[in-house]
């Protein structure tokens, strides 16, 4: 948010508008401060509070479900996913075996990214199959697993879909990086384990922060012009 302060000084709006980070969601404490007939972006909010809005004359834009910005964050995403690679991999990328859990936006982004750089990639879905060939090696469903052969895997599946029992399949160095809303696994037992597993919420502000921001820019101005 600092970046996108300094982007967007000096800009005019014209009524009271409040921005809020894209994994904030709006709540009625939060829309208490906003004047009547003011503006709101915000990442969600609930039925509720749009109604609410909207009997005050809040006019309120939902960031994440902006298809061209959550394009943009994927990719940003993917990004930092591969940066935490470098960081914790005891192994060179070009050497590791990445599983990527889930093939939807997210899932996606990273598989491309993944694919681009030739490392050796297989995909968990219960999807179609096809699109995720264009990308892994092999296609396998989203239950049953063995871990056993990945260096590092990559969750984008926003809830629990792995049992405790096969987190033991999963090697003493492998890398466990969550990119979803809610952890796959049961993290407090992965880390029991002493596995290098967690979960990194709103990736792209942390890793590339100025590009972050300037899709935000982006979608503020397409908003408000």
């Amino acid at each position: 948010m600092y970046f996108l302060q300094k982007l967007l000084s000096g800009e005019s709006y014209g009524r009271d508008t409040h921005v809020f980070a894209p994994n904030v969601a709006l709540d009625e404490e939060k829309l208490s401060e906003v004047a009547d007939c003011g503006r709101v972006i915000c990442g969600k909010c609930s039925d509720v509070v749009r109604n609410s809005a909207s009997g005050r004359g809040i006019d309120v834009y939902e960031i994440m479900r902006d298809e061209k910005f959550l394009a943009v964050n994927s990719r940003l995403t993917a990004e930092g996913a591969l940066m935490l690679m470098l960081e914790h991999s005891l192994i060179s990328i070009s050497d590791a075996r990445v599983l990527v859990m889930g093939f939807g936006r997210m899932g996606a982004a990273v598989a491309r990214l993944m694919n681009k750089l030739e490392i050796s990639l297989d995909v968990a879905t219960n999807g179609s199959s096809r699109p995720a060939y264009a990308f892994a090696e092999r296609v396998v469903p989203l239950e049953g697993f063995d871990f056993a052969p990945y260096d590092v895997i990559i969750n984008t599946v926003p809830y629990p879909i792995v049992k405790d029992s096969e987190l033991l399949t999963m090697r003493e160095t492998v890398v466990y990086i969550d990119l979803a809303s809610s952890p796959a696994v049961n993290l407090e037992y992965a880390k029991y384990l002493g596995l290098d597993a967690d979960i990194y919420p709103a990736l792209p502000a942390k890793v590339c922060p100025l590009g972050a921001a300037r899709a935000m820019r982006d979608y503020i101005s397409e908003v408000t012009k």
